[in-house]
């Protein structure tokens, strides 16, 4: 497992939000991912300090992600085999008030 991330993926993680906490009685805490070579953004509720998952697309996995106080890494997977090392993504922090 020596191939690194084929892929351009921006994470953004958004928490606050007036509107939706006057709505909900929750602030948002939320995650939006998005990939150039599938052409597709995922978005995610941030529901634990350390949260896992996996990202795919009409039921096929094509990612593993781990989101913790280290940050946001992600890994490929192809035939629900990991086929990359995790790689660490830088993310954008977008306080809502």
């Amino acid at each position: 497992m020596s191939e690194n991330l084929n892929d351009d993926i921006f994470v953004t993680h958004t928490m606050g939000g007036m509107l939706e906490f006057q709505k909900t009685g929750i602030y948002p805490n939320k995650l939006r991912i998005s990939s150039l070579k599938y052409d597709h953004v995922w978005r995610i509720k941030v529901t634990d300090e350390i949260q896992t998952g996996v990202l795919g697309i009409k039921r096929v996995v094509v990612y593993n992600y781990v989101f913790d106080e280290k940050g946001f890494r992600i890994q490929e997977v192809r035939d629900n085999v990991p086929i990359s090392d995790w790689d660490e993504i830088g993310m954008t922090v977008i306080m809502n008030d």
